[in-house]
């Protein structure tokens, strides 16, 4: 019996398994090109950014690994395979359902990075993480309207500081609304040393979950938070 099908079909997979994945790893890297891109316009991207590179890397793990037993066990297959004795057909089984695998979770890992709400899941899903291991299934929850509507309150404070102290930079020389984004804006209070250390990592708490908030559009927050954001404010209209 020819068994030169055996030796044409997984030679070919190898192939083919190492070049798609070698395409995948190339738009891979222009997708993170343009995803950095966003993040340099929206910082507020940050933390979903970091996420989403860290879900990335764990998919890319697995999917290397993948390929590598794909690629190494077809051409184990062909090493095997004899013009007088084909190679048995479990291994074969075994070879080709790794070889598809291989194609089938690099398809799905395309699929990932394309989707065009990957920022929504991927903040949605860092908020339950960060609500799940701060304070639990009993805390009570609030909607998250009032708790955009209480940061913007904090923003607007901080804003309104910044330019009584003459701490803002004006987009344009006949502009006064502030250019700073909040990060920037809590950045020029402690660098000012008009806050101190622990009110600046509570104010930066407060922007990265409300980054997450906003963009994984929730419906619910935790009330603790919003009772954060409330006396964050108080402290900076306490500031004068």
């Amino acid at each position: 019996m020819n068994t030169d099908y055996i030796f044409w079909t997984f030679s070919a997979a190898a192939q083919s398994v190492s070049a798609f994945v070698a395409l995948l790893l190339t738009g891979y890297a222009l997708v993170l090109s343009l995803m950095d891109a966003v993040r340099e316009k929206d910082d507020s991207l940050e933390d979903i950014h970091a996420s989403l590179r860290s879900h990335y890397h764990r998919r890319l793990t697995w999917l290397a690994w993948l390929t590598g037993v794909a690629i190494v066990l077809s051409l184990f297959i062909v090493y095997l395979n004899r013009s007088e004795h084909a190679v048995s057909g479990w291994l074969q089984s075994v070879g080709a359902g790794v070889d598809l695998a291989a194609v089938g979770s690099g398809l799905a890992f395309v699929v990932t990075i394309i989707d065009p709400k990957k920022y929504q899941k991927a903040a949605a899903e860092v908020l339950d993480q960060e609500d799940a291991g701060s304070t639990g299934s009993t805390d009570v929850t609030r909607p998250a309207g009032e708790f955009l509507d209480a940061f913007l309150h904090l923003e607007r404070l901080i804003r309104d500081f910044l330019k009584t102290h003459d701490l803002y930079v004006p987009q344009r020389a006949n502009s006064t609304r502030v250019s700073y984004s909040y990060r920037q804006m809590i950045d020029a209070l402690l660098q000012n040393e008009k806050v101190e250390r622990p009110l600046f990592n509570e104010l930066l708490e407060i922007g990265k979950y409300r980054n997450l908030v906003f963009h994984g559009h929730v419906a619910e927050v935790r009330a603790g938070m919003l009772k954060r954001v409330r006396a964050a404010a108080a402290r900076i209209e306490a500031l004068g």
